[in-house]
């Protein structure tokens, strides 16, 4: 493995092993910022947003919902959640990115 790999894994590793800063940080605070539902916005924005609304269930499979596992409610297991979520996340476009390349490069030898 070259040095480069090496950083760029070394610096997804790090990102995955510091994911759940983000929800501990607001625990007792509400949601992280960004992450509010059509109501919350509805209350900040002072109306209905009938387009933000239609869409908010457009898709509803994520294979970990809110970033953790149901069941997984305390500091900890979230924590653990968020450190899982994350290893899923970046699992899934690890595999993407080889399926894309090794599509885009099956008949080109070099």
């Amino acid at each position: 493995m070259d040095r480069l790999t090496k950083a760029l894994l070394t610096a997804v590793a790090v990102m995955v092993v510091l994911s759940p800063l983000g929800i501990l940080l607001v625990w007792n605070y509400g949601d992280a910022w960004g992450e509010w539902d059509v109501s919350t916005i509805e209350h900040m924005v002072g109306q209905k947003l009938p387009g933000m609304e239609k869409l908010s269930n457009a898709w509803n499979h994520a294979v970990l919902p809110d970033y953790n596992v149901p069941g997984w409610e305390d500091k900890l297991h979230a924590s653990a959640g968020y450190i899982l979520s994350a290893i899923v996340g970046v699992a899934l476009v690890l595999g993407f990115y080889y399926v894309v390349v090794k599509l885009t490069s099956g008949g080109a030898k070099g």
